[in-house]
């Protein structure tokens, strides 16, 4: 089977010099790990460019458990892209800026991580003045009188703000749309992978990351000649084979690259092409053309062709993220086989 990553091959690169890509590379993680990190943004992505989760607590703080299995290297043969070359500028978050929670309910806390006392819970569409930060993916932010650091996964820039996320607002995942109803059991595992992923470093031919908001990692460069450091990471393939859990399950911290955009666009192993009108919470879009690809994990959005609201391995210079997108006409939608 033919395997490509997200990041360009030189003859892609001069014989298509109008497509850039994204990313590609696999899952689980161990224990009691907590996930609450990564920051968001409003931008749109083009084929030519290339949490906090529930605790006990009031708001949200996602855990998930699984088992930890050593590192498994499987990377792909050939590149697949590289970072967007023409995205718009995610709005950043940073000291004085003005920010809006897009969780159901955030918690605010004493401290960066889910081990620090909650000192209140902030619904969603809360606006908050960012104060400091980040520190390991959170913000020190000012909300009414009080002062306390929050998740950075649920926070995005006022500019970048839409009120429709709100009505989607589950306390499980914070922003999927299930119709009002509970999210499903499967769903709300793979929504736990994604986020617990959220600020670990882009890292071509890999899949692999942990719940513990430790050893992001770093990629500098341009890939497939980037430079990445540390154990974990993922490119864009890597990442959705991993929160799809396919082939099979498999730890996050397992490091998996099963298939490359080359292979979502042009099979259906485990999965199958829907319309993009009907994309629904956990479908992933994809294109790939002349072995530049990116592909992405929709979670949601009134309209397909719209905002939506994605994670994605973006690339180098962003790592994972969660972010608000707009994905251009050359992305098919496709749906993993049991949803």
């Amino acid at each position: 089977m033919r395997r490509t990553h997200c990041v360009f091959g030189l003859a892609a690169l001069v014989a298509f010099v109008a497509i850039a890509a994204g990313c590609d590379g696999g899952e689980v993680v161990s224990g009691d790990a907590r996930a609450d990190r990564g920051g968001s943004g409003s931008d749109t992505i083009e084929p030519n460019d290339s949490g906090e989760g529930s605790d006990s607590g009031v708001g949200t703080d996602v855990a998930f458990d699984a088992t930890v299995e050593d590192a498994e290297m499987t990377p792909d043969l050939l590149p697949d892209g590289s970072p967007p070359s023409m995205d718009a500028a995610a709005p950043p978050l940073g000291a004085g800026v003005m920010a809006r929670v897009t969780a159901t309910a955030l918690n605010l806390r004493s401290g960066p991580g889910t081990t620090n006392m909650i000192l209140t819970s902030m619904p969603c569409g809360t606006l908050v003045t960012i104060v400091g930060g980040p520190t390991s993916g959170w913000w020190n932010v000012r909300y009414m009188a009080m002062t306390g650091w929050a998740s950075g996964a649920y926070l995005v820039a006022d500019s970048a703000f839409d009120p429709a996320i709100c009505m989607m607002s589950t306390p499980d995942a914070g922003t999927a749309d299930t119709g009002g109803a509970p999210m499903p059991a499967e769903l709300a595992s793979m929504f736990s992978r994604a986020r617990c992923a959220v600020g670990y470093s882009y890292y071509w031919g890999h899949g692999s990351w942990t719940c513990d908001a430790t050893m992001y990692g770093t990629c500098s460069g341009s890939c497939p000649s980037c430079t990445h450091t540390g154990r974990y990471g993922a490119d864009c393939s890597g990442f959705v084979a991993k929160v799809w859990q396919i082939p099979s399950a498999s730890a996050i911290t397992t490091d998996l690259h099963p298939y490359s955009t080359y292979d979502f666009v042009n099979s259906n192993t485990h999965w199958s092409r829907v319309p993009r009108a009907m994309t629904q919470t956990a479908d992933a879009l994809v294109y790939n053309v002349s072995g530049s690809g990116h592909m992405m994990l929709f979670e949601s959005g009134s309209d397909p062709w719209g905002n939506i609201w994605t994670f994605e391995a973006r690339g180098c210079s962003y790592g994972i993220v969660h972010n608000l997108r707009v994905a251009g006409s050359m992305f098919v939608a496709i749906r993993r086989e049991g949803l």
